[in-house]
């Protein structure tokens, strides 16, 4: 078959060839949230007594003031629980025992060096800091186009690298959902 007599086979292979491209771009930009599992400990998933059996005793262990919150946390400390030097903290519901967030503060890492080690499939996303003050668990930030906060996210491992000053990583997060919402609570 000549090719200038099949241009709507051409046509049609280029737009499934293109489709094809444009939805593997899209998958591993906008991908579904899941939990993060680090060192056999599952954000939402795992509790306190699971984490002390695969990490060990913590270095401390602090639970938020009782007040009328009924969503009282505590916070774990570890020194050597993370994938590189530096001090890991987990967020605990003080109640359920249900580890919520896990973050950890590596001691020096830049962006190169945490994409050379997690792998090429994340996104980069911009946060905003709301306003708002409420109550609501989660850091007060949104996904702005041009926030100041920017985040190489690997959001099918439940990973969220914050990026700060000379491309050094100031914490990387392990969730079992999004950092925070796509819009402001403020209704901006």
């Amino acid at each position: 078959m000549k090719l200038s007599k099949a241009p709507s086979l051409l046509k049609a292979l280029l737009a499934i060839a293109l489709l094809s491209s444009a939805a593997a771009v899209t998958s591993q930009t906008s991908s579904a949230w899941r939990p993060a599992t680090l060192r056999g400990v599952t954000v939402g998933k795992s509790k306190v007594p699971d984490m002390i059996r695969s990490w060990g005793q913590p270095k401390w262990s602090r639970t938020s003031p009782d007040e009328e919150d009924e969503h009282q946390v505590t916070w774990t400390n570890y020194e050597k629980a993370g994938e590189f030097p530096g001090s890991t903290t987990v967020v605990s519901d003080a109640r359920t025992r249900l580890i919520t967030r896990i973050n950890f503060y590596p001691d020096r890492l830049t962006k190169d060096e945490a994409i050379a080690h997690f792998g090429r499939n994340y996104s980069i996303t911009h946060y905003a800091f709301d306003t708002c003050k409420d109550k609501e668990e989660g850091e007060s930030i949104f996904e702005s186009p041009n926030g100041p906060v920017v985040n190489v996210e690997y959001r099918a491992r439940g990973i969220a690298i914050s990026i700060g000053y000379n491309n050094m990583v100031t914490k990387i997060s392990y969730v079992n959902g999004p950092v925070g919402p796509t819009k402001s609570r403020c209704g901006r």
